[in-house]
């Protein structure tokens, strides 16, 4: 049955499986994910029926504690009651944002199609093609969301229809570019000559179609409130499930927000302390002054800022054999890459997408506004992003031979839909992240006290989240209140203050994984360290957490008071002793298979020693 569900979400969706690298294995023809209002209808039913399905054979067996492999059934009657109970929301109608929507999606879906054999040629045609139904499909839901009143805050439509024209403005060139530029013996003049009518007289026009739409009906119709509480049709319950929906567990809007005033308290205390005690300012305020306006930590170009993130993770990988076993750490590369420009000034300082068969990972930094980008944050951006962040964590799941298809991989997308949508566990994915960044002394970052500052820096924008989350969407804060609020507790520019802000509103409950996820990620590593002391080798503890793959940060918890009891009672708690025993930064550096699979992916001219997360998904996520 969980063989069964994984595949049929392949064959559904050929966008899933593009950014997963699995193609080939669908049983479909179709190009692009069906979107019309049915469709959606029509997979509601398929996973109802699965879920009674799964009910009853549990049921005929005994019940969950009979059942082999319990922990992926769990997780997949979870994912499937998940969908099935938050669908009333009809979080699809909302299906165009400042992030995520044909004109952002369809480009990187584009990128992701190979052109060459005649068989992937035609499926690109084809794409071509179906193009225009999507967008039409598309139109229709956000019609039915105006009519239902499911509509997403005006600011988060800020900006959007440029961004469709500009598809209209460039020709359809993120479409046409991988045919035109083919240098297949497949890709004929002739067929070069089709692709361009297809994207001139059926492409070009869907998005210029949309744009207008946009404009003229769709935004001048949205809310001005910001709350999804008061917005959304399902109000508090809606934000409620949200918030369970993302950090794994059931923290109420009020509890979170007072978990993020008191973070927030404990991370001013520690700025404070590196402003005033080790870097000799009077007080916090002129030191971030001094931060934020001094040439040393603005990149000077593109270039340099890529470079400096580039030669982070060259540090980082060699020294990741203090805490990680050899065999834990993927041998999937990745590659750092710029934010695609359509949109840089919308997206965040830096996100990381998961790499799928032959594709890598892939880090992308945001290098527009070049003097909103402090290297300071630099570090922590690489450990959270890359190195040993999201890149390792989605690596190694998907590298993991013996888990189920919806456990290796996460679908890294589409976080409008949350929370009804099969769940992606962000409370884990992101919680990893952030948890990575406070690893940066052990893996030799955070060498000077801007550093550091930097790592404090981007903590407290996600305890910030905490706050500014549970606000606007709980707690009556405007728009402005929440904007200023960052801009007061953290470092970060006016321009990405902005971004984030809207991005909160637009994905409510998203922002708050992350502390959540990262405060029991590191209470676990305490918790394993006292109860086993000499005895354990946080290697072992890593290990665990890594290759349990995205699960609710209830059922880690439980994998890690096993593999405490486990090393209490003299188990060995991972098998393969001998490759653990190349467990020293010097030997691991000097190891031709270690180096092998830490090979950094098309990033000529720099350092051979590197390796890497949708979002992903998941979605990364940002």
């Amino acid at each position: 049955m969980m063989d069964e569900a994984w595949q049929w979400r392949l064959d559904v969706s050929p966008e899933l499986a593009a950014s997963l690298g699995l193609l080939p294995v669908r049983r479909s023809n179709h190009s692009l994910d069906p979107r019309s209002a049915q469709s959606f209808r029509d997979r509601l039913e398929y996973i109802s029926r699965s879920l009674k399905d799964l009910e009853d054979l549990i049921e005929s067996v005994g019940g969950i504690e009979k059942v082999e492999k319990r922990l992926s059934v769990e997780l997949f009657r979870d994912q499937l009651k998940t969908y099935v109970d938050n669908a009333k929301y009809e979080s699809h109608l909302g299906c165009i944002n400042r992030l995520e929507g044909p004109q952002t999606d369809l480009p990187l879906y584009a990128s992701y199609l190979p052109v060459g054999t005649k068989a992937e040629v035609a499926f690109y045609m084809d794409f071509l093609s179906s193009i225009r139904k999507q967008n039409t499909e598309v139109i229709a839901l956000l019609r039915e969301g105006m009519d239902k009143k499911n509509l997403p805050a005006k600011c988060s439509l800020d900006g959007v229809p440029d961004q469709f024209l500009s598809h209209v403005e460039n020709g359809g060139s993120a479409f046409l570019s991988k045919i035109v530029d083919a240098t297949s013996a497949h890709v004929s003049d002739a067929i070069k000559s089709e692709a361009r009518t297809i994207v001139e007289n059926e492409v070009v026009p869907s998005f210029k179609e949309i744009a207008d739409f946009l404009k003229d009906v769709y935004v001048p119709a949205l809310p001005t409130e910001i709350a999804s509480t008061k917005r959304h049709p399902g109000g508090a319950d809606y934000y409620q499930k949200c918030l369970e929906f993302h950090t794994t567990t059931s923290l109420t809007c009020a509890e979170i927000h007072g978990i993020g005033l008191k973070e927030v308290e404990r991370i001013t205390a520690e700025m404070v302390r590196i402003a005033t005690v080790e870097e000799g300012y009077p007080d916090l305020e002129s030191y971030k002054t001094h931060l934020t306006t001094s040439p040393d930590f603005k990149p000077t170009s593109e270039e340099d800022l890529l470079k400096t993130y580039r030669d982070t993770c060259g540090r980082i990988s060699p020294a990741l054999l203090n805490i990680f076993h050899v065999r834990t750490l993927p041998s999937t590369p990745f590659q750092i890459i710029p934010t695609p420009s359509r949109s840089a000034s919308t997206a965040p300082a830096a996100y990381y997408l998961a790499g799928g068969g032959d594709r890598p990972g892939t880090f992308y930094a945001n290098t527009s506004h070049l003097e909103t980008r402090f290297t300071y944050e630099f570090d922590a951006l690489s450990l959270h992003e890359a190195i040993p962040g999201h890149h390792t964590q989605a690596s190694v799941s998907a590298e993991q031979e013996d888990l189920e298809g919806f456990r290796k991989y996460q679908e890294d997308r589409r976080y409008f839909e949350a929370p009804a949508r099969f769940p992606f566990y962000t409370g884990y994915v992101e919680g990893w992240g952030l948890h990575c960044e406070s690893l940066g002394k052990e893996l030799g970052l955070y060498q000077k006290p801007s550093d550091e500052y930097g790592a404090l820096s981007m903590e407290m924008l996600r305890a910030v989240r905490l706050v500014v989350d549970t606000g606007m969407h709980g707690l009556g804060w405007s728009w402005d209140r929440a904007y200023k609020f960052m801009l007061e507790k953290t470092a970060i520019s006016e321009q990405d203050a902005g971004v984030e802000t809207t991005r909160y509103v637009t994905w409510p409950g998203q922002a708050c994984a992350y502390k959540i996820g990262q405060i029991e990620i590191t209470r676990l590593r305490k918790k394993f360290e006292d109860e086993t002391g000499e005895g354990g080798d946080v290697r072992d503890f890593y290990h665990v957490v890594l290759t349990a793959g995205a699960v609710p940060l209830t059922i880690l918890e439980e994998k890690i008071k096993e593999l405490i009891e486990r090393v209490k009672g003299g188990e060995s708690p991972t098998a393969d002793e001998a490759a653990d025993k190349a467990g020293s930064t010097t030997a691991s550096a000097n190891n031709a298979d270690f180096l092998s699979q830490m090979t950094f992916a098309n990033v000529p001219a720099w350092c051979k020693c590197c390796v890497v997360p949708g979002s992903h998904g998941f979605a990364s996520s940002p």
